[in-house]
């Protein structure tokens, strides 16, 4: 139901986290600025990734930092923090327990959410309109979204994820002029990251070839730290490890130096694809199609549907569209010609 042209509407987003999934709000964002410019828009978001589109705040998107809520005190101050406000519409983007517990506490006359196929924990019970699910992207369900509210999905989707400035003063200051390699090797689950010596023999192919230096990124967690540490030590000569050692905003600021980025299903792909950036992904735990790159992941190796059949002895024609990989194995499907290959192909194609 599209809003009178006469009105300033006021539409809530509630996408707290993870990375990947707060980007692929952008397109959404962006549509309805356009479609809608005298919109009044409030972004309810985690405290960790409240940085990564902090920019947004400057051209007029309202930010609701909200930390993870642990007790019920915290539920209470949130619900002083919003009691006073209401909204036309709340689009309902995450499905999730702790999300669906907060949305009660949201005044809007319009809560829209998923339906029961796409819906968890009880999602059903705290919106009152719901999406149609389809077999799309992530990307593609938040806009659908925008759809619910006379917001069409744009043919070609709009970023402009901002960069901060002293970040990228902070990047150009530590990295050299010439092009980048970024590897972000680990995922959030171990059963999405590839082994330590094949990216290191890629990273030292990619040198040799084309004089790529190899940049390293990731979380401060010990075993990511662990992981860089091996990984730079088999590259070698040149390597930049950073594993652990960027704020968020630095992260984003060196993704968009990057020549191409080479990653698993992780935050990572989707900063450095909504810059701009090549992205060579590794896929086996989800389809690239939903998951990857969007809206063209050509350049990603995609082997889920090995996977499925391998694992989880099933056709994935016929299996769930969210259905996942679980199995650490899986990444071994994945080969160093396979992507070499798509690398070439990245490059190739400037």
């Amino acid at each position: 139901m599209p809003f009178p042209s006469t009105t300033s509407p006021t539409i809530c987003l509630f996408r707290l986290s993870a990375l990947g999934d707060v980007v692929l709000v952008l397109p959404l964002v962006r549509a309805i600025q356009a479609r809608l410019p005298g919109v009044r828009l409030t972004w309810v978001i985690a405290k960790g990734a409240y940085p990564l589109v902090a920019g947004l705040a400057a051209e007029g998107v309202e930010f609701v930092v909200l930390d993870k809520p642990t007790g019920l005190g915290d539920y209470v101050d949130i619900h002083h923090r919003m009691s006073e406000r209401r909204f036309d519409v709340l689009l309902c983007l995450q499905a999730s327990w702790r999300a669906n517990t907060l949305y009660p506490l949201i005044n809007a006359r319009r809560k829209i959410g998923y339906r029961a196929d796409r819906a968890k924990d009880l999602h059903r019970l705290f919106v009152r309109e719901s999406v149609e699910p389809r077999r799309n992207h992530i990307a593609d369900a938040f806009l659908q979204f925008g759809e619910m509210i006379g917001v069409p999905a744009p043919a070609v989707p709009e970023w402009r994820l901002p960069v901060d400035p002293a970040a990228a003063a902070w990047a150009a200051e530590r990295l050299p002029a010439g092009p980048l390699l970024v590897i972000n090797p680990c995922a959030s689950k171990p059963s999405r990251t590839w082994r330590v010596e094949r990216y290191a023999e890629v990273a030292r192919e990619l040198q040799w070839r084309h004089g790529l230096t190899p940049v390293l990124l990731g979380g401060p967690d010990a075993g990511e730290r662990l992981v860089g540490a091996k990984l730079a030590e088999q590259i070698g000569r040149g390597t930049i490890d950073l594993v652990g050692r960027t704020a968020l905003p630095q992260l984003v600021a060196v993704l968009d130096r990057a020549r191409l980025l080479l990653a698993p299903d992780t935050g990572a792909v989707h900063i450095a694809n909504a810059l701009g950036r090549k992205v060579v992904g590794l896929y086996t735990a989800a389809r690239s199609t939903r998951t990857g790159p969007y809206p063209r992941p050509e350049f990603c190796v995609d082997r889920y549907e090995e996977a499925v059949r391998k694992f989880l002895h099933c056709e994935p024609a016929e299996s769930p569209w969210e259905l996942r990989v679980h199995d650490r194995r899986a990444m071994d499907l994945i080969t160093v010609p396979d992507v070499l290959e798509r690398c070439e192909a990245a490059l190739a194609a400037g």
